[in-house]
């Protein structure tokens, strides 16, 4: 069967010129980067040039390019590496409410260490508030974490903003990137931030390998939380060259189509919200749309049970919100935090569009989506 897939802030397809340049490094180019003997050195050679293809992405050092197994693993490197060993109180950390189940996961562990941990403000459109912002900086604050874009209302934060309140005060500020690295132009250098997440199965990249971009001037600040070395000692193993490889060109392909996805993108955008209000009586969008990027909708659908629809659309795929949190049975805590009642939430379900579908087959899947809604809602949808 297939499937029209709409749930690209869950994971992207690997693009096929990611997957040509992976594959000599799953046959005769198989050397350890770490080794010195000719096929070590091609590998670290073709490390160090994904190196450049990422800082270039995101407008930093390749110096400060760490790889890692994905944002997750990053996020908790950039976290838990801010405190290393000299945890005691009063030093604390502020926590974005709306952001990802591996930065809030981190803020519970550093809570049961003794760490103080704040929660920041969050404006009903879902964008952190400034001024009570810098209300929870103190200079006892070691880190302060916000996801750049929001993965489940589209949100754009205020980063450059944030990362000078932080230095005000001595804090660094972690940005997790996933749902933003090739979607928005990210500039590392130029906003300040100190440490940086993202994955490369969210831009087309393959699985199991992220990046920690770590500001080379604040490199000593964050300590390993694994050992064995390598890596400027803050993340150890060899390097899997094919999956380094795999990031690195699925950057350099970023970098490259970025504004013509975006334009590809916001006409799916505009095509969906026209056909989605014309057929679905009450639809509404949660946040604040266009304070967002354009690819993701997250629907208010009045009478039908999120997960529900999502179950019964076989050949549709979306989401009722983050992947991290799909076992969950509670409404979805980004709606919860900008006041979504449990009502809306629950009728909630998030779409991602990506610019490598066609404008028709985005038609074919949201005329399905509208059928099975109006059957569940029991309601009759307006005609295609």
């Amino acid at each position: 069967m297939d499937v029209i897939y709409l749930d690209n802030c869950a994971t992207t397809r690997v693009d096929e010129e990611v997957l040509d340049a992976m594959l000599p490094y799953l046959r005769e180019e198989f050397g350890n980067p770490s080794s010195p003997h000719l096929l070590g050195k091609r590998a670290r050679r073709a490390v160090d040039g994904a190196a450049e293809s990422v800082a270039r992405l995101l407008g930093g050092d390749p110096a400060g390019v760490v790889f890692t197994s994905g944002a997750t693993e990053s996020n908790n490197i950039a976290l838990l590496g801010a405190f290393g060993h000299d945890d005691r109180a009063p030093v604390n950390a502020v926590f974005c409410p709306t952001d990802h189940k591996s930065s809030l996961s981190v803020a519970r562990a550093l809570r049961g260490r003794g760490v103080g941990v704040r929660t920041m403000a969050i404006r009903a459109d879902g964008v952190v508030d400034l001024p009570r912002f810098a209300d929870r900086l103190d200079f006892d604050t070691r880190v302060a974490t916000v996801a750049w874009v929001n993965s489940e209302i589209g949100t754009i934060q205020p980063v450059r903003e944030m990362a000078a309140l932080c230095h005000e005060s001595g804090a660094l500020l972690h940005v997790d990137a996933a749902p933003a690295a090739g979607r928005i132009p990210i500039d590392v250098a130029g906003a300040a931030v100190d440490t940086l997440a993202m994955s490369a199965h969210k831009i087309g990249g393959p699985k199991g390998v992220g990046v920690l971009y770590v500001r080379p001037e604040i490199r000593r600040r964050i300590r390993p939380i694994t050992y064995g070395g390598g890596q400027y000692d803050l993340r150890s193993g060899t390097i899997p060259t094919h999956l380094a490889v795999g990031l690195g060109t699925a950057c350099e392909l970023a970098s490259a189509r970025m504004e013509e996805d975006g334009r590809k993108v916001a006409l799916l955008r505009a095509t969906a919200l026209e056909l989605l209000t014309r057929r679905i009586p009450g639809l509404r969008l949660n946040g604040r749309p266009e304070a967002g990027v354009p690819h993701v909708l997250n629907l208010v659908l009045p009478g039908v049970r999120g997960e529900s629809l999502v179950a019964s659309l076989p050949s549709v795929a979306l989401s009722t919100g983050s992947a991290c949190n799909s076992d969950s049975q509670e409404p979805s805590p980004v709606l919860t935090a900008i006041g979504v009642g449990a009502e809306d939430a629950n009728s909630s379900v998030r779409m991602c569009l990506s610019p490598r579908m066609t404008v028709e087959e985005l038609v074919r899947g949201l005329n399905l989506v509208c059928d099975r809604a109006g059957a569940l809602a029991g309601v009759v949808v307006a005609t295609r």
